[in-house]
């Protein structure tokens, strides 16, 4: 009974303790050099700030409101400055600095690009929340919903090669539907559970271009590259603390298949003399989201209605004590 108090005070006055963030340069903010001209150095792990590389040969961007260099030399507009550019204008979500990306290329087939970085090893079995802004530059004439966010075990996956990384990312934004907003920042944020000692962050587009969402929006003000080109800025890896929520489950197994899912989902659990259990399911914040009771079966059918895609936690109750919980995601 101790321990279950223990648990309770821990979920209910502070369910989700978040740490620091692990992204380092997470802003863009220390520059190598000041950027004075794009991108061109397609074999480099290298991006122009400190920490970041491109993780193929595709020429991702960095801009920093140091560059000068071309009004210093009589251009009208600075190429790779912030918030001016040679894409339109943007002031930084944080800072000074930030990067940009193409997610699509409609004269050059599969075309992308994507920022990489070195990150603290990530904890096997623990939950992390993803948090990235973007924002559609103002001379795009496309615009996608494909980002998406891949961790790996390696560094690179695709250093020496300019097509799209075809790896399944492990936080996919597509549920925040196209982005085409190129005043403000769009916040994208997912949570996933790192089943590896995860490096590397690598963040872009991992579909096809027959597999996106592409919106022609037009753009009077669009460039001869007929792209859906984005800003990215200010990017967030945080260890969601969950102490105290596993060792219930040690004293009665429970399963949810499948896991993550899209539409239902099963709980099962032993439940052989048929005592009457109550369901309680709960978002990030330690809200509850649905809630069945009554249940004297092994099993029970967890259906996601209109719960918005991300990660929720499941309590099992007999008598008014918590004795067993897990945890799942919705796709």
């Amino acid at each position: 009974m101790k321990h279950l108090l223990i648990f309770s005070l821990i979920l209910f006055t502070h369910p989700f303790l978040y740490a620091q963030n692990l992204v380092p340069n997470y802003s863009f903010e220390q520059a190598d050099s000041c950027p004075i001209y794009l991108n061109d150095r397609n074999f480099e792990y290298s991006l122009g700030c400190v920490g970041w590389g491109q993780a193929n040969t595709n020429t991702s961007d960095y801009y920093n409101a140091c560059d000068t260099y071309a009004i210093s030399i009589g251009m009208l507009k600075p190429i790779v400055s912030v918030p001016y550019n040679i894409w339109g204008f943007q002031p930084a979500f944080d800072g000074v600095a930030y990067t940009g990306i193409c997610m699509y290329d409609s004269t050059l087939n599969y075309y992308k690009e994507y920022l990489i970085s070195n990150i603290p090893t990530l904890e096997i079995d623990t939950v992390y929340k993803v948090i990235i802004h973007v924002s559609l530059a103002d001379s795009s004439q496309f615009a996608t919903d494909a980002f998406g966010v891949l961790f790996t075990t390696y560094g690179s996956p695709n250093q020496y090669n300019n097509q799209t990384i075809n790896i399944e990312p492990q936080i996919d934004y597509s549920n925040y539907g196209v982005i085409s907003d190129t005043v403000n920042w769009k916040t994208l944020a997912g949570t996933f559970i790192a089943d590896s000692e995860y490096k590397n962050i690598i963040i872009g587009g991992f579909k096809n271009y027959s597999k996106m969402n592409i919106l022609d929006i037009n753009n009077a003000h669009k460039t001869t590259a007929n792209a859906a080109y984005y800003f990215v800025d200010d990017i967030i890896v945080e260890k969601l603390s969950t102490t105290g929520i596993s060792f219930l489950n040690k004293k009665n197994s429970t399963k949810i298949y499948p896991n993550p899912f899209f539409d239902h989902a099963t709980l099962l659990f032993n439940n052989e003399d048929h005592t009457y259990y109550t369901l309680n399911i709960l978002n990030l914040d330690g809200k509850i989201v649905q809630h069945k009771d009554n249940i004297n079966l092994d099993r029970i059918r967890i259906d996601r209605n209109d719960l918005p895609s991300g990660f929720y936690y499941y309590q099992l109750y007999s008598s008014n004590n918590i004795v067993a919980n897990g945890k799942f995601i919705i796709k």
